[in-house]
């Protein structure tokens, strides 16, 4: 008689097939987010160095968003000379190819300054980034812009951002220091003058996900105005950083600070609520000392 396999020899063999199966796909599947988390840290060190060769080169750190000013034109002579307005070019430019560079009239008033990641025009994008403060010193590399992991979830809703990162409000948007959208004259935060640079958040993550509790919801902020540009004022709604990753088994969002380095900003397990996350978004963006227990986040007097 022929020897063969009995219907239950074969269910185990394919149980076991399947097993294997999924513990490759789930290393596979782990080993690309992993890459792609390095490939979003390295992207924002490069951003950060980019901002030191600024600073180092021009003695004052890059806008966080471009800043209209207001000066005047005495190309026609002192006698004839009228007031201008202007683009003070943030790290990341207005989305004004074709429409507005410089001239007598307010940009803002006109409504043309807005500045967004996931505009339509993808000339648009474009020149946004290759006017922006940064562009030269990133070596005219627009890869170093966008964290892979947000493009793909973006690409499943059929969305291809022109950038996914950030920078912190303080070095342009701040009020305290005199500084909004529309300025007479402003010029920049003096480079190497703050006093715990490794404290002050620079770069943070374009948010994907409304993270609120352990159950995160899509919920891009492709509405927002002007999304170069983390505005963690309560006045502006108080945005997030963004937390796009994981790190084993923990939710993470990546960041970079003022003095070059970057990390990770461990999410608790039960989550943030909104309030508790804006409040850490505050605190890093003010540079204030935060500790973490591995169930919430404190401010440290």
């Amino acid at each position: 008689m022929k020897k063969a396999f009995t219907l239950i020899e074969m269910l185990v063999v394919i149980g076991i097939l399947g097993i294997l199966m999924s513990i490759l796909v789930m290393h596979v599947t782990g080993g690309s987010e992993s890459a792609r988390a390095v490939k979003c840290l390295t992207n924002m060190g490069n951003l950060a160095r980019a901002v030191q060769q600024y600073g180092s080169t021009h003695g004052v750190y890059p806008l966080a968003g471009s800043v209209e000013r207001l000066g005047f034109d005495e190309s026609q002579g002192i006698n004839n000379a009228h007031e201008k307005y202007s683009e003070l070019v943030g790290w990341i430019s207005w989305n004004s190819a074709g429409q507005y560079r410089s001239g007598p009239q307010s940009h803002i008033a006109n409504y043309g300054w807005f500045t967004s990641a996931y505009d339509e025009d993808t000339t648009a994008r474009e020149y946004c980034l290759t006017n922006g403060a940064l562009w030269k010193c990133m070596t005219g590399s627009a890869t170093c812009y966008t964290c892979p992991e947000h493009l793909i979830k973006m690409d499943k809703a059929h969305i291809k951002p022109g950038w996914s990162y950030v920078m912190n409000g303080y070095f342009g948007y701040d009020e305290s220091r005199g500084a909004s959208a529309r300025s007479w004259s402003y010029g920049g935060l003096e480079y190497n003058t703050l006093a715990r640079a490794d404290r002050r958040l620079l770069f943070a993550e374009l948010q994907w996900e409304s993270y609120v509790g352990s159950s995160p919801s899509f919920a891009p902020s492709a509405g927002f105005e002007n999304d170069c540009t983390l505005q963690y004022k309560d006045r502006d709604g108080g945005e997030m950083i963004g937390v796009n990753h994981k790190s084993g088994r923990d939710k993470v969002a990546h960041v970079a600070f003022a003095d070059g380095h970057t990390d990770k900003i461990v999410m608790p397990k039960k989550g943030l609520s909104t309030g508790e996350l804006k409040e850490l978004t505050k605190w890093l963006c003010t540079g204030v000392d935060v500790a973490f227990d591995g169930k919430r986040y404190r401010e440290m007097k």
